[in-house]
């Protein structure tokens, strides 16, 4: 985090306010209720002017967002929500609607003859590495036949449909917060881009912006927390407009924490506006539900486990690189302010650590699945989400407490 600087460019009016959910799952969403409950407190939620979220914190983004309820309400919803876990939504959608069929009708016609054509195009591979003969060809058309193959559902459209009884049919254009606007971060597996859902525009730099009718909250939220590792990606058909030209393309959408774990990039200064709206944000708080620097105790050999190090080191990595371009934007006079509201926080670095603290080996090893979380859990992750804020906001930006809207 950052100290807020004196800018050398003109001033606004006061402070517009970007707030990024970051993706974690379950363990996100408890942070980040935390988190929200410590800024309403101190009268700043209704200050923010622009949310960005990824993944779990999409899930609790969007029920924020998309819900006239006073804060108190939308907690306790939030908690029972969280006690009841979305894995148990997923499931019951499953196997008590016509997603059942939907999902058996795609494994037989597509999922076994995508594992047979996969196997055959491996052991062309293999004859080609072995002996020479040229089978590129025809493992591109064995590839081509795969993509081409129909999917009708999935554990993620199995998702959408449950988030659709938490949303019913709205659609990420209608914020029930008055003057907030919203951006749904995913990532399109095809193109390797960012896809955004926004209140404003959405769409992605290689397809252009969605034209026609504005996209469910609940596609976009599923679409932004389909972790990779446990959930397929959403394929979506949409119809784009670009460089002045209509085109109607497939995009294949994955968790937005594959391309940006935080959710702060749609944020930052400079961005191109071309697809989705920019912002003249001043100040950006972050809330980040990352566990912090590994330990060193594990011994990832097995896939499982060096898939989900190999996901944290990456995020890491990224992360480290976004906040030391925040650091930049403040010193260069870009931004006026930020902080970093970080679980993985390590608690002899915080400014202060009050009496009651709730440590962060308490809540870091918290996994990230939907599952239903216990009572005891919830109050730790929610409790550390409110010191942290609490201590962030009122060590590097108190001002904002009292500042008058842009």
């Amino acid at each position: 985090m950052s100290e807020p600087i004196t800018s050398s460019r003109p001033q606004p009016r006061g402070p517009f306010i970007g707030l990024a959910l970051s993706g974690g799952g379950a363990r996100a969403m408890a942070f980040h209720l935390g988190c929200l409950r410590a800024l309403h407190d101190r009268g700043l939620l209704n200050k923010v002017k622009v949310l960005s979220t990824v993944s779990g914190g999409s899930v609790i983004g969007a029920c924020y967002a998309y819900s006239s309820d006073d804060f108190p309400t939308f907690d306790k919803k939030l908690f029972k929500l969280l006690q009841k876990g979305i894995q148990r939504m997923i499931l019951k959608e499953v196997l008590m609607s016509t997603q059942l069929v939907k999902i058996t009708l795609t494994l037989l016609v597509s999922g076994l003859p995508t594992a047979a054509l996969w196997c055959l195009s491996s052991i062309l591979g293999l004859l080609r590495a072995l002996t020479g003969i040229p089978t590129r060809r025809v493992e591109r058309g064995l590839t081509a036949l795969r993509q081409s193959l129909p999917v009708w559902g999935s554990l993620t459209t199995a998702f959408e449909q449950a988030l659709t009884k938490l949303f019913g049919s709205t659609t990420v254009r209608e914020v029930a917060r008055t003057g907030l606007h919203v951006v749904i971060n995913a990532c399109d597996l095809k193109t390797g881009t960012a896809f955004r859902f926004g209140s404003q525009r959405s769409g992605g730099w290689r397809y252009g912006q969605i034209v026609g009718a504005s996209p469910t909250v609940a596609k976009a939220v599923a679409a932004s927390a389909a972790f990779p590792i446990i959930l397929p990606p959403l394929i979506e058909t949409f119809q784009f407009t670009k460089s002045g030209r209509t085109k109607t393309q497939t995009v294949v959408l994955t968790d937005g924490g594959v391309f940006d774990n935080l959710g702060v990039s749609v944020l930052e200064p400079g961005r191109d506006g071309d697809i989705t709206d920019t912002y003249p944000v001043t100040h950006i708080i972050s809330l980040n539900a990352g566990p912090g620097q590994l330990d060193g105790g594990d011994h990832p050999f097995w896939w499982g486990s060096r898939v989900v190090k190999s996901f944290e080191a990456v995020h890491r990595k990224s992360q480290d690189q976004v906040y030391s371009r925040l650091h930049r934007y403040v010193e260069t006079g870009e931004l006026e302010g930020f902080g970093m509201v970080y679980l993985g926080q390590q608690d002899h670095r915080l400014p202060h650590r009050p009496a009651d603290l709730v440590t962060r080996e308490d809540v870091r090893q918290y996994p990230t699945d939907f599952s239903a979380m216990s009572i005891r859990d919830l109050e730790l992750l929610t409790k550390r989400g409110e010191q942290l804020t609490a201590i962030i906001i009122d060590r590097y930006m108190p001002h904002l407490c009292f500042a008058t809207l842009k």
